[in-house]
């Protein structure tokens, strides 16, 4: 199971590197941006009415954090790092 969350995590730093590469292009940042706001939207049809969320919905809203939470460290690399040199 310790392999899978190193995985994870490997997986989780490569997405933040090419993003934070991303943001610094202001031609196609905000196109990543929409797309993956549209992932992480839920839509009125898929709210779940119940108090306690569904097991769908619990899992969409902590894929929909973990999507906020790499966008949010992308944006705040680029922004320490705005000419992207190599460290």
């Amino acid at each position: 199971m310790q392999d899978v969350a190193f995985q994870l995590a490997a997986h989780r730093e490569i997405l933040i590197a090419l993003l934070s590469a991303l943001a610094r292009h202001q031609d196609v940042w905000p196109e990543i941006n929409r797309v993956l706001d549209e992932v992480r939207i839920v839509q009125d049809h898929e709210e779940d009415p119940g108090i306690v969320p569904s097991e769908a919905f619990a899992r969409q809203n902590a894929v929909t954090e973990e999507i906020t939470s790499i966008l949010q460290a992308a944006t705040m690399r680029a922004a320490q790092d705005p000419e992207g040199a190599a460290t």
